[in-house]
């Protein structure tokens, strides 16, 4: 039996703000592990969220189905994001 999902976008789920650094960083690693599994590929950045040259934020496709996905790094008060595009 084959462990590994055909398409990552199958279990990735959009999240609307981080609620710690801890949690962050939690999701940081498991993107790495993602990347490192060539289930995501880092893609250059097309258009920045809201316009803002100061958040920082990385761009991923999914390597099954070309879907593009940001995450943008948490900024206080913002909590940053992680979402499809």
């Amino acid at each position: 039996m084959d462990s590994k999902i055909e398409c990552i976008c199958n279990v990735l789920e959009e999240i609307n703000g981080f609620h710690s650094i801890n949690e962050f960083e939690r999701f940081l690693v498991y993107i790495y592990n993602l990347v490192n599994d060539t289930d995501l590929v880092e893609i250059p950045v097309e258009i920045k969220y809201g316009g803002s040259n100061i958040l920082q934020e990385k761009w991923y496709k999914c390597s099954g189905c070309n879907q593009k996905w940001r995450l943008v790094y948490p900024d206080f008060p913002f909590e940053g994001l992680w979402k499809e595009v």
